[in-house]
């Protein structure tokens, strides 16, 4: 696991702006039934836990490719100079097939590089499993979305890029359960209100800002 400066500057009780870039799954909208997503998890998080020194951006483009963040990625992030850009993205990129995974890997290096030379720093997030169990289009048409978390992890271990994996442990939580997978989703390939917590979860754990016992006996119950 890889240290993050934007942790120190908050601990230090420095302001620290963070901007989330991504598809539908980091977008807020109707997937979440008006619930928050992992974006807005986050951002509550931080500010229960810096008090409110932490300023988090959502970019997030519903139907968005490595390709698609790269063309735009001036414009909706890197202009904002924040302290992080996080960077979650692979699963509209995966019905390009296997045929697609060495651009999208290409793709991945140069967000990167840009994002590093602007001067921010970057963290990279893999995407909840499919269930291929669940026979609809828009899974079929992913088959090698494993492929594409796998090409995540390959570029971050190669850039020396922080990772959190969200992938592997949703995968691990669900224990290849449709039953379990499903209570996480809204539909087939977006997560709901409990699979963006299981999310949230992830980078908390991942951050080291998971709530502590006296934290979550002070929170309201849903």
């Amino acid at each position: 696991m890889l240290k993050l400066r934007v942790l120190d500057q908050l601990q230090r009780g420095e302001r620290a702006f963070i901007v989330c870039i991504g598809d539908s799954i980091t977008e807020q909208n109707y997937h979440l039934e008006g619930k928050l997503n992992y974006v807005g998890l986050l951002t509550e998080r931080l500010m229960e836990r810096y008090n409110r020194k932490s300023y988090v951006f959502n970019v997030g483009k519903s139907g968005d490719t490595s390709q698609g963040i790269l063309n735009r990625l001036d414009e909706d992030a890197l202009r904002f100079g924040a302290d992080l850009i996080t960077v979650m993205v692979g699963m509209n990129d995966s019905v390009q097939g296997e045929a697609g995974i060495a651009q999208f890997k290409r793709n991945l290096e140069q967000i990167i590089t840009r994002v590093m030379a602007s001067g921010s720093e970057v963290l990279l997030l893999t995407q909840n499993a499919l269930d291929y169990n669940i026979h609809e289009q828009a899974v079929l048409a992913r088959t090698a979305y494993p492929e594409y978390a796998a090409a995540v992890q390959e570029v971050a271990a190669a850039t020396d890029t922080p990772l959190c994996d969200v992938y592997s442990h949703w995968r691990e939580y669900v224990q290849e359960s449709t039953n379990s997978h499903l209570m996480l989703m809204h539909d087939s390939i977006h997560p709901g209100a409990k699979g963006h917590a299981f999310i949230a979860g992830q980078i908390y754990h991942y951050l080291n800002i998971m709530p502590s016992a006296e934290e979550l006996e002070r929170s309201p119950n849903d």
